[in-house]
């Protein structure tokens, strides 16, 4: 069993929306899509299913889902069992997707791609997409290039050997093959309004989730005015 990390954390503590904004963030970025009824759509790091089946009751798609985390599978297929729901679930790497060329109309990565090899995650993306299909991806970004300390501090809460500025995700897209994108929303922590989360269960935390913890509160203050998102609108080009 690996060292307990954030993942783990927020799975534990059953924290849904982790990232900037939270749900609502995720209804108002969704309205940018032209997802039908007849779309594919693929949700790169489902966590416990919401936004998956926010997409399926809005608009009757097809959609599968992927996640590494055993506990986050457990919950979503609970969720998609109890709303009898017909989402498919598969444990995958974002960075090695088990999907055919051209499979997808829609990737969406809610705080996901950041914590993987970028690089090799996005031409993942832009291999399973078909022509002309879109990625919104919601992403960790810092508002300038870090010291080597920040970014071991960083690194230490949140796993990512590296975080990246604007200008390196832009520069990573490209590269993927997504030339037509633009940043749709973005803020730094101390910028965002989230709402307050209900109760968590944080006696269900072993001794070293309460220490992570701990150490991500003190990051989150120390860096808020340093570490942010950005909400990418992207196409794959056609």
């Amino acid at each position: 069993m690996g060292k307990f990390n954030y993942i783990d954390l927020i799975a534990t503590l059953g924290i849904e929306d982790a990232h900037p904004g939270g749900f609502d963030l995720t209804k108002e970025m969704m309205k940018f899509l032209p997802i039908t009824s007849n779309s594919s759509v693929l949700e790169v790091g489902c966590g416990t299913g919401k936004t998956a089946q926010y997409l399926y009751e809005e608009y009757q798609c097809s959609i599968d889902t992927i996640d590494m985390n055993d506990r986050m599978l457990i919950n979503a297929k609970k969720r998609f069992n109890k709303k009898k729901i017909p989402i498919n679930i598969f444990q995958a790497s974002a960075e090695k997707l088990p999907f055919q060329e051209n499979a997808y109309d829609f990737i969406i990565s809610e705080s996901v791609t950041s914590f993987t090899n970028v690089n090799k995650s996005l031409s993942e993306y832009a291999r399973v997409l078909k022509k002309g299909g879109y990625l919104l991806a919601i992403e960790m970004t810092t508002e300038k290039p870090l010291t080597l300390r920040e970014q071991r501090d960083i690194q230490d809460v949140y796993g990512i050997s590296k975080t990246r500025t604007v200008k390196e995700w832009e520069h990573s897209l490209i590269k993927a093959g997504f030339g037509e994108y633009k940043i749709i929303r973005g803020e730094t922590i101390v910028n965002t309004t989230t709402k307050p989360m209900a109760s968590l269960p944080f006696d269900k935390l072993p001794a070293e989730g309460i220490e992570l913890l701990h150490k991500f509160q003190k990051l989150i203050l120390r860096y808020k005015d340093i570490l942010g998102y950005r909400v990418f609108l992207c196409r794959k080009q056609r």
